[in-house]
């Protein structure tokens, strides 16, 4: 795997080119560390999730399953890969899986642990642990219906069907459209543009997120507390003076 920071996005790109990214125990944990590496760096807005050579990731290795067939798998172990996709989720700036090719398994797991999904032409997305005799252990049960809506999750997970990138686009499965031309670019900049943007846009995928989950009242009181937050930092001054100005923003993400 790789880490590298352009123009305030940090870029976590697994490569495993030969193995068409399928991810080894080694990946969660590097993509664990990569996403605390990127919420402690103040030089980081946003984050670019990817595969290597036109994959997102065909999702776990299976050297992973022979691993755990012999002395069978235990939750603890479980947890601790859960772990490396959700804290994507609980990142505090937003995350986008910049996805080609195929995007199965653990991968599509992966993408909608991220905040947003950006698909290329290419991308094909299908919740693949049926086919395995298994069920989606990696935050899918959680988060698959809190974007799709239960009966649409559930016929995606008990087919294991493949998605292609209109499909995906058309039911909510992600959300940006990336063209043929460098589609890795095209989401480089999708996201350097979230990254250039006012802490709001840090603030607002949690506030979203945990809102699902709240009665009306908690609720409103959260997006009240969030808004105090905004309006007392420095970038709805900036707002505000560069509207006045006539000038673009330029916020610093607080």
């Amino acid at each position: 795997m790789t880490y590298e920071v352009h123009e305030a996005v940090a870029h976590v790109t697994i490569r495993r080119p030969d193995k068409r990214n399928a991810m080894s125990v080694a990946v969660f944990d590097q993509l664990h560390e990569h996403a605390e590496q990127a919420a402690a760096d103040p030089a980081v807005g946003a984050v670019l999730v990817a595969g290597d050579g036109g994959v997102f990731s065909a999702g776990i290795d299976v050297g992973v399953f022979g691993d755990q067939i012999g002395d069978g798998v235990e939750s603890a172990f479980i947890a601790r890969l859960q772990a490396a996709f959700t804290a994507y989720e609980d990142l505090d700036k937003p995350t986008v899986a910049a996805i080609e090719g195929y995007c199965y398994g653990a991968g599509i797991q992966l993408a909608i642990a991220c905040h947003l999904r950006a698909v290329a032409p290419s991308a094909q997305l299908a919740v693949k642990e049926a086919d395995w005799g298994l069920v989606p252990d990696l935050g899918g049960t959680w988060r698959l219906p809190r974007l799709l809506g239960l009966g649409r999750a559930t016929e995606l997970t008990l087919t294991a069907r493949t998605v292609a990138a209109e499909e995906a686009l058309a039911i909510g499965l992600a959300e940006v459209a990336l063209g043929n031309d460098d589609p890795r670019g095209q989401a480089h900049e999708f996201a350097a543009r979230l990254a250039a943007g006012p802490g709001a846009l840090r603030r607002a995928p949690r506030l979203l997120r945990e809102n699902l989950g709240r009665g009306r009242d908690e609720a409103l009181a959260a997006e009240a507390q969030a808004q105090v937050a905004c309006i007392t930092g420095p970038d709805f001054t900036e707002a505000v003076t560069a509207r006045l100005q006539r000038r673009p923003a330029v916020f610093v993400g607080a």
